[in-house]
């Protein structure tokens, strides 16, 4: 539906050095965020096939349910098991499951792309938006690095509430807090939400402990929330609350963003201890009964290469009684909220269901990205708490209070390593545990055939879907002069009618970039380069077979010349066409308060 051709733009090959072990150390830590990009071709729909037109009648009411910061295998679906997660197990079982779903490795990059269906970059979020997230000097001013939605840019609900949706929000936003950009101003009818992560509770520690509130009720301040608030149930009581008070002449898109199970981990008190004991054997147990699982689900082979545990990860074995206790507790309250958010999608589709609504609704369940590997000393989390300990009062992050009120507690990159299975990295990595998130897509009226979709699929491709099924067309691809940006993702009711396997040949790249992570998807190859924390410098780019690699274990940018100067094009490609800036090299998330900004060398 949206032809957007890309030319290719070579790059001198020996102007990349290469590791000389071909794998990245074991020993980097990155911090830093990414986002995608699709270049696409022609699309493959053929508006005239019977099965085809008749999704683009339905008129789908949508239902959009964003996770914040899950591992890929936390679900059992997806490989895990020692979580219950009946609802969206059973969600998943009944529509299609994607193995190999897209998003950017942060928060706000990948909300700006599953709202405008434009790379991040070009949306304005460069670089993401956070309290300890700033451009870098030669990033500052630049088209792209300003830190909001651009006004270039339109979104998903903007169009769906042209084309007569009722529309509502409830959770995190992300995007942007000025009065235009809220999403109040962004074509939803209804909103609670909230700009970015704070306590799951009634926000006593503020956003982490900076003193201010981000809820907005319908774009205004909300400045007391309920004694008994709790991020997933609040959202999930509001969400109810607005869907009984939709026009019912009217479709509807329903967007319920989950700051769950995103740290700080706290957990309501009457499930905080179910998970008690699970966890005793420790993370480097827990990953190999996830990759296990991973394998028996079939969304991976079973011969696919595991990534290797990182330097940084202790052995369970050889951590103290007292250590080996509080990190598995860490661990138990994470479960708990995951354990949580489930039993509360379940009221919402229950809910459908009770009123007629369920058949006729496009569901979509991601995570924004993967795995937080934060912790209290890595990462950007050691300044955060920092913060936290010296303004917050009764902080109390004690092995009696883990996971309750006025605690700050984070699970390590020890266990999401185990949340990504075979996968290596995390969230704010380019690796694959960082941008490899699980999704599936139900819809009972028109997806009747339940499988496991092995094809390339993207955050960007939400918005021409969408658009598609409510009958509308972005202006941009009507009017050229419209002033908006083009969309980039693509309809992917070919794989709804079952009339195409992939909306996405070899050379329809993903591409990315974010604080000097960055590399390119096309078909099963995967260019990688990661940024070295130490020389604050990117790492030399890898290439990967994805089909037998998942774990990005054998680089293969030397045994495979042409296809590595391919993939090197369609980089540069990625850049020029979304204006990337490389960051200077430094850390802003460790800037300290009397820090300025380095200049540009």
């Amino acid at each position: 539906m949206y032809p957007h051709c890309f030319p290719f733009v070579w790059v001198e090959y020996s102007m990349i050095s290469q590791n000389k072990n071909g794998l990245l150390s074991a020993g980097v830590t990155l911090l830093f965020s990414l986002t995608l990009v699709a270049c696409v071709t022609e699309d493959t729909l053929n508006p005239d096939e019977p099965e085809v037109e008749s999704l683009q009648n339905s008129r789908p009411n949508i239902l959009l349910i964003v996770a914040d910061d899950m591992g890929y295998t936390d679900i059992g679906a997806f490989g895990g098991g020692d979580i219950q997660t009946p609802s969206l197990d059973k969600l998943a079982s009944e529509g299609i499951i994607f193995s190999r779903f897209y998003a950017g490795a942060q928060c706000s990059t990948s909300r700006s792309m599953l709202m405008t269906g434009v790379d991040s970059h070009s949306a304005g979020l460069g670089t993401t938006v956070g309290a300890y997230s700033r451009p870098a000097a030669n990033q500052l001013g630049k088209p792209g690095y300003e830190g909001k939605l651009r006004e270039d840019v339109i979104t998903l609900s903007e169009l769906l509430h042209d084309a007569g949706y009722y529309n509502f929000m409830v959770g995190k936003w992300h995007l942007g807090a000025s009065k235009e950009n809220k999403p109040s101003s962004r074509g939803f009818d209804r909103t609670f939400a909230m700009q970015q992560n704070s306590d799951h509770f009634d926000d006593q520690l503020g956003s982490f402990g900076f003193g201010h509130r981000d809820y907005w009720r319908n774009g205004d301040v909300v400045l007391d929330l309920p004694k008994n608030f709790f991020s997933s149930r609040s959202f999930t009581d509001e969400f109810i609350g607005y869907l009984e008070q939709r026009d019912e002449e009217r479709p509807f898109f329903g967007y319920l963003a989950y700051t769950a199970p995103h740290y700080p981990l706290q957990a309501p008190d009457d499930i905080i201890d179910k998970y008690k004991g699970r966890y005793d054997e420790g993370y480097d147990v827990l990953r190999v009964k996830r990759a296990k699982g991973l394998f028996a689900s079939g969304l991976l082979k079973a011969d696919s290469e595991f990534s290797h545990q990182r330097a940084d990860v202790k052995p369970w074995e050889t951590l103290s009684a007292e250590e080996k206790e509080k990190s598995s507790r860490a661990m138990e309250v994470y479960a708990a909220m995951v354990d949580d958010l489930d039993q509360n999608v379940a009221r919402v589709i229950a809910y459908l269901k009770e009123n007629n609504l369920y058949e006729n609704t496009l569901i979509l369940f991601l995570s924004d990205n993967g795995a937080e590997a934060a912790s209290e000393l890595r990462g950007h989390a050691p300044r955060l708490l920092m913060k936290a300990k010296s303004e917050v009062k009764k902080l109390d992050n004690s092995l009696q209070n883990m996971g309750r009120r006025n605690s700050v507690v984070l699970y390590s990159h020890t266990w999401a390593a185990a949340g990504g299975g075979v996968f290596s990295e995390y969230k704010f990595s380019g690796s694959e545990g960082g941008v490899r998130v699980p999704a599936f897509l139900v819809w009972p009226k028109n997806v009747p055939e339940p499988r496991i979709d092995h094809s390339v699929v993207s955050v960007l491709d939400v918005l021409p879907t969408a658009l598609e099924l409510s009958g509308s067309q972005h202006p941009a691809m009507s009017n050229l002069s419209s002033g908006y940006q083009k969309p980039i993702g693509k309809s992917l009711l070919p794989l709804l009618s079952g009339k195409a396997d992939s909306v996405r040949a070899d050379s329809d790249y993903l591409g990315f970039e974010f604080w000097g992570s960055r590399g390119i998807v096309a078909g099963n190859w995967k260019l990688n380069g990661l940024y070295n924390q130490d020389e604050m410098a990117p790492e030399p780019w890898q290439l990967f077979d994805l089909a037998k690699d998942p774990g990005e274990q054998r680089d293969l940018s030397m045994q495979e010349p042409e296809v590595m100067q391919k993939m090197l094009a369609y980089w540069q490609d990625y850049v020029e066409k979304n204006g990337v800036v490389i960051a200077d090299p430094y850390v802003p998330a460790l800037l300290k308060s009397d820090q300025t900004v380095p200049t540009q060398k």
